[in-house]
């Protein structure tokens, strides 16, 4: 048993205390005089505990005094499970990342706390429209409701409604002023304060997003393309604003420009991998790799990254991801020096290229204009982060569930706003206001203690540390997303375990675990396992008739997966224990864990 003298302080008396620690070699062992001591404490301690104290030590990780004290308080004080607590241990552990209370209350808060859902909900309920606050004090002065009474209410709202400083001050100001007045009997001059600040705060919202913002617009585009585009968001009741007709409008017209010339470079890429094959020899065959190797890593970007697949329709970013997985295989075959079934498929991708077209889906421009309204710089943080966090919500709308819209939805949440504002300082080309305008910038700004923001602040951070890079040849990450279902918000967790390909996931060989509870099913859990592309699929539910209820819907999910360049093989079905199952995948320490498989 490796465990340090530290550990029997923090949890025996002064008299067992007297032990101290030898070093021999690599190894803290106990001073003799220590055993029977702490044998006497250990056994007063939660097995689960003395387990994961010994896992510390026994993979000679260091702690001071200040790191102890904190597993100890941690343990003794925090809310959650045991289990909960042990997990939360391991998985900073696993990450090599310090043992202290805020990682600590960080993790448990992303991998067991509240929903971000629940939260957001709560948020959103918590202030009030300021418009619908104008109108509401304007109800109550037709109905000649007394004015002291509404002074009252007003500075009672003023807390609970989502205004700037600014606005605050004006309507604090005037309910003061309208009270005063009426204590003299001056009913008509109280109205006439409130009405004139109630005019003047409705002016300022209205100048937040004014409808002529145009600074050295690019040129436009045709006729025919501007009101496509004005239609497009009139009928979203975007009111066809010239500001986002100009930007859509440029931004379409030059996606449209990049994909031919990506059509172009990718097409001759794939000629010249094509002709490498063929003619083969050791030279040829790495210039093939290396032709491939740039066009998927065009391909990548292209998908996560940039205008084309972001206002493209989803057919195409399926295509796009289609053809990122077969060339994929092309370079794993030739790996295996199946030369010619490379080169055919590689052919057959080039072929599949040549014939993509490049259409904009009005959805995704609706979504896109409607979160850079809400966004505008003229915007104040309480304004931007009602935006943010509809915009979050609402990503996933009918039924557009893709690689963009999720990487889109991580990056509005802010799980990656450090790494951003980083390469932004190092001169990679991003728009700085894209960096104050995530979840988490603006949470930062707004937040008080103990209060929703600070809880939803520190979910997100916590998701952050559980994403760092590992070392070694494996990497875990866990995401957590708002998703609408039947017009009910409920979290999707992610958890996520594979190999590395250099820097990258290696999405043909890792296991990923979607857990999810839906009125109608319960608690759900889906565990993908990818082994060299090929895919099997396990549905986990407590359920006694999930079988029978799931079985016609796994065809078609079956047919999407294809899609994307997997070969389905085994679907089966299993009970799921909630609890377990989330803490077996949660826990980055072993890959081979309880309840999550993993057989890469």
């Amino acid at each position: 048993m490796k465990i340090s003298n530290d550990i029997v302080k923090m949890y025996g008396t002064a008299q067992e205390q007297k032990g101290e620690i030898k070093i021999k070699g690599d190894e803290h062992q106990l001073a003799p005089e220590a055993t029977t001591q702490l044998k006497n404490v250990s056994t007063a301690l939660p097995p689960e505990v003395k387990q994961a104290l010994e896992e510390i030590f026994g993979r000679d990780i260091p702690l001071d005094k200040e790191a102890i004290q904190a597993l100890k308080t941690y343990i003794d004080r925090f809310p959650g499970s045991l289990d909960e607590k042990i997990q939360v241990i391991e998985a900073l552990l696993g990450k090599d990342l310090d043992i202290n209370i805020n990682n600590m209350k960080l993790v448990h808060e992303a991998m067991y706390g509240r929903e971000i859902s629940k939260i957001i909900e709560e948020i959103e309920s918590g202030a009030k429209d300021m418009a619908s606050l104008v109108q509401e004090i304007k109800n109550l002065l037709a109905k000649g409701i007394h004015l002291g009474k509404i002074s009252d209410f007003l500075e009672s709202e003023i807390e609970a409604t989502d205004m700037s400083t600014e606005v605050k001050a004006i309507l604090t100001k005037a309910a003061n002023e309208s009270r005063q007045a009426a204590s003299y009997n001056m009913d008509d001059l109280g109205q006439k304060i409130i009405l004139k600040a109630l005019k003047d705060v409705s002016e300022k919202i209205s100048k937040k997003s004014p409808d002529n913002i145009i600074e050295a617009s690019p040129a436009m585009q045709g006729e025919a393309e501007e009101e496509y585009i004005r239609a497009t968001l009139g009928a979203a009741a975007l009111g066809g604003k010239e500001y986002l007709v100009v930007e859509i409008s440029t931004r379409l017209k030059e996606a449209s420009q990049s994909f031919k010339e990506l059509k172009k470079d990718m097409t001759n890429n794939l000629d010249m991998a094509v002709r490498y094959i063929k003619e083969s020899g050791g030279a040829n065959i790495q210039n093939a790799r290396l032709s491939l190797q740039k066009t998927i890593d065009t391909l990548d970007k292209v998908i996560l990254k940039g205008d084309i697949a972001l206002f493209a329709d989803m057919k195409l970013e399926k295509e796009l991801v289609k053809a990122d997985s077969d060339l994929q295989k092309a370079k794993m075959l030739l790996d295996r020096g199946e030369y010619d079934k490379a080169w055919k498929l590689v052919d057959k991708v080039r072929s599949t290229i040549e014939t993509i077209n490049w259409k904009p889906s009005n959805n995704r421009i609706i979504h896109y204009a409607s979160l850079k309204e809400g966004l505008t710089e003229s915007a104040n943080s309480e304004d931007k982060l009602k935006a943010a966090l509809k915009g979050l919500t609402e990503n996933f709308t009918k039924e557009d569930y893709s690689p963009r819209k999720i990487y889109d939805a991580i990056r509005l949440l802010g799980g990656d706003h450090e790494g951003e504002t980083a390469r932004f300082l190092a001169g990679e080309k991003l728009k700085e206001e894209d960096l104050h305008n995530n979840v988490k910038s603006l949470l930062l700004k707004l937040s008080e203690k103990d209060s929703p923001m600070a809880e939803l602040s520190q979910k997100i951070s916590g998701s952050q540390l559980l994403n760092k890079a590992d070392n070694g040849p494996m990497q875990t990450m866990f995401f957590a997303l708002p998703l609408l279902i039947d017009g009910n918000m409920s979290d999707i967790k992610v958890y996520v375990n594979s190999k590395k390909d250099e820097k990258k996931l290696d999405w043909q060989n890792c296991s990923i675990f979607f857990l999810i509870n839906t009125k109608k099913l319960g608690e759900t859990g889906i565990l993908l396992q990818a082994s060299g592309g090929n895919l099997s699929i396990t549905v986990k539910n407590d359920r006694e008739d999930m079988k029978e209820r799931v079985s016609p819907l796994l065809q078609g999910f079956k047919e999407n997966l294809k899609e994307l360049g997997y070969e389905v093989g085994n679907i089966g079905f299993a009970r799921l224990s909630a609890k377990e199952e989330s803490k077996a995948v949660a826990k980055p320490v072993n890959p081979i864990m309880k309840g999550f498989d993993i057989k890469i």
